[in-house]
């Protein structure tokens, strides 16, 4: 029972983590939200130096250049699979549709499956070590 309960629980925890998030910076945003193709969304599109909008991820040049402090010795390495993705995306004719389906659809299930994978192999790990010690 305790497994099945691990596992309803590992992929509820990051949208529980998501929601609250959300949430919390909703709450922390003074100025209403805008909209966007009919969406009501938190952040505008309008250019902010200060803080990321829609408009850096329209534009990521932009948001590097203003906004990317951490990892900009990292770009010559990660860019070459960030804009791979991307273009990849975009060379299958639907980009929201193979979005959705890759990274919230395909990319969890296969992380979830190694994790399943791998607490099953900490499982037997642990029990083979408890069989061991009792002999």
């Amino acid at each position: 029972m305790k497994k099945v309960i691990l596992y309803i629980l590992i992929p509820l925890f990051p949208f529980i983590i998501m929601i609250i998030v959300n949430e919390y910076f909703r709450s922390k945003i003074i100025k209403s939200g805008s909209n966007n193709s009919g969406f009501m969304i938190i952040n505008s599109n309008e250019v902010n130096p200060e803080r990321c909008s829609w408009n850096c991820h329209n534009n990521t040049a932009y948001c590097k250049k203003h906004h990317v402090k951490f990892l900009k010795p990292y770009f010559a390495s990660v860019d070459k699979i960030y804009f791979g993705i991307i273009h990849f995306f975009k060379s299958t004719g639907n980009y929201v549709m193979a979005n959705i389906i890759f990274l919230v659809v395909l990319w969890p299930l296969i992380l979830y499956y190694l994790l399943i994978k791998s607490i099953n192999l900490q499982i037997k790990i642990k029990s083979m070590k408890e069989k061991c010690l009792n002999i």
